[in-house]
């Protein structure tokens, strides 16, 4: 598979990985993630809800973040398996959010909040993956600087 410059893949057969791409540019929004986890609902939502909450975010935080984690670290075999997985799907960019967010849930996401201290590491762990602390920091201090 290899990249075609804006984005998307395609596998070496020549099977479009567009809903990958959609699904991700899509659901690194907040407030997009958030309605999808709403859509899809249930016990997957009560999950989300209650690992955003232990995490100090909302879930539409929550689930963008780890997107965009997915995005940043998700090979492009990694994409094509999860746009196989979609594309029979009646409801494909809810059924690959699920499988992303699930793989996190179940601690496949490599993000966590490691260290609690100063403005450097937490905002990127040791092993490469996101902080949720280190995120919210950020975006507190963001939100002074816009005053």
């Amino acid at each position: 598979m290899h990249s075609d410059g804006a984005g998307e893949f395609r596998s070496q057969d020549g099977e479009k990985v567009m809903l990958v791409t959609d699904l991700i540019h899509s659901c690194s929004n907040d407030r997009v993630a958030q309605a999808a986890t709403f859509c899809i609902g249930g016990v997957f939502a009560e999950r989300v809800r209650a690992v955003a909450l232990a995490k100090g975010v909302s879930e539409g935080r929550f689930v963008a973040v780890v997107v965009r984690d997915f995005a940043l670290r998700a090979d492009e075999a990694e994409r094509a398996q999860l746009a196989r997985e979609m594309i029979g799907s009646d409801q494909p960019i809810l059924s690959g959010l699920r499988r992303v967010v699930e793989k996190a849930l179940e601690g496949g996401a490599q993000f966590a909040d490691d260290v609690k201290e100063g403005y450097g590491l937490p905002f990127v762990r040791r092993d490469g993956g996101l902080s949720f602390d280190g995120a919210a920091r950020l975006q507190r201090a963001a939100r002074l600087d816009a005053l």
